[in-house]
Formats: C-alpha cells, structure tokens, sequence
C-alpha cells in the first residue's frame, strides 16, 4: 500500500477559512475539510488541496493577509497521519 500525500492549509477561525476558500477556488481544486488531527488549530475547518503543486499553494499561502498554516500530510500504511509545516503566520 502506498502513502497518500496531500496539503492542507489550516486557520485561527472559520470566517478567514471561508473567505480563503472563495480565493483557492479561483486557483485550485479544492475541499473543505474537518481539520486534521496532526495539526493543531483553533479552527475545525481546513482547506484540502486535491494537487501535490507545494510552491503553488505556498505563494499562494503567503498572498493571504490571514493567520493561518499550510501543512503537508502523509497518510502513513498504519493510517496515522505524519504532518510536516511548510508555512505559518500566527496571529
């Protein structure tokens, strides 16, 4: 079995998680998602990138005026999720 990767971009609150999505949408093929439980946020809503581009979502990570973080996640064989940090800004 192979390991599955995926981005995800994570937020301190669900209106900048939902005024993102609007802006993603117009760049990339996205999904709202539960936050996963290998980041740790304030927020229960994240942002799923469906593409492996990571200097397009970090570029677009750092055009964004709102606190958040971008993570990259393996879902490993055993299915635990391995997070890996490629940006944050911290409120």
């Amino acid at each position: 079995m192979e390991s599955k990767v995926y981005y995800a971009m994570s937020f301190y609150n669900t209106t900048d998680t939902m005024q993102t999505e609007k802006k993603a949408k117009e760049q990339f093929e996205i999904h709202i998602m539960p936050t996963p439980r290998a980041i740790s946020t304030s927020c229960g809503l994240a942002i799923r990138f469906e593409g492996v581009d990571e200097q397009a979502y970090l570029q677009f990570a750092l055009q964004q005026q709102v606190p958040l973080g971008l993570y990259r996640i393996e879902m490993k064989e055993d299915g635990e999720p391995k997070a890996e940090s490629i940006f944050v800004r911290e409120p």
